[in-house]
């Protein structure tokens, strides 16, 4: 059977019609208005973050593709279930800067696990590339208290890579910050609250969870669990 010599164009057109419509669809890293670069103020980078810039929010599953092959490499959920709340909303939000006098773009990952109850109740994993460890030489084991009288414990995840757990039992801590994203005005902002931290260093990637539950009320079931998926992360559990 021969095509009607106009035929064929016109199947062209609509293969190529088709194909830009399937190529469109694919997931893509959008640029938004944003403020802020988040990082724990117990420890914070060594030098200048300058010339950051926010992208949309994505479904975990999306960004995986389109992240940079260090953080790609190291990219891990969590099994939702083994949080003591439902979560209501995941999002992933990867963030460029300029690090000090360094040419070379660096990048900051952070999935958060969100109930919007009256509880608040969130769980934020952060990954942040820098070339040098901001966390302080601690010895394994070792029990202390901050400024606020706020407790750091410190465990080994193997013996060059402390982990840190700072757990707020007083009225009185750091902030802690998160980003979130405005759907209405399209931006991506800053939310400054309290929550428990725990952070380690390892092979260029800064680790930094915190997780605010039932009121951020001491509770060492809750500490317990927080610190085996962080070894999770780790892949040492």
């Amino acid at each position: 059977m021969k095509l009607h010599k106009t035929a064929f164009p016109m199947l062209l057109a609509i293969g190529i019609v088709i194909s830009l419509w399937g190529c469109s669809s694919a997931p893509a890293l959008v640029k938004t208005s944003g403020s802020g670069f988040a990082q724990s103020e117990y420890h914070q980078l060594s030098r200048e973050v300058k010339e950051v810039v926010h992208y949309r929010p994505m479904a975990f599953q999306d960004i995986k593709p389109l992240l940079p092959e260090t953080l790609a490499e190291r990219f891990h959920t969590i099994d939702k279930s083994k949080l003591p709340f439902a979560v209501d909303r995941e999002a992933a939000n990867l963030v460029a800067f300029d690090y000090g006098s360094d040419q070379e773009p660096h990048h900051q990952l952070q999935l958060l696990y969100k109930q919007d109850q009256d509880d608040n109740n969130f769980f934020v994993i952060r990954m942040t590339q820098t070339e040098e460890n901001p966390l302080p030489p601690l010895a394994p084991s070792l029990e202390s208290l901050d400024t606020f009288g706020n407790i750091a414990k410190v465990e080994q995840l193997r013996e060059d890579v402390p982990m840190i757990h700072h757990i707020v039992q007083t009225n009185s801590s750091y902030t802690y910050s998160y980003y979130d994203y405005n759907e209405e005005n399209r931006v991506s902002h800053l939310v400054t609250t309290v929550a428990n931290e725990i952070d380690f260093y390892e092979d260029g990637i800064l680790y930094h969870i915190g997780y605010h539950i039932n009121g951020n009320k001491p509770d060492e079931n809750v500490q317990k669990q927080m610190v085996a998926l962080a070894k999770e992360l780790a892949g040492r559990s």
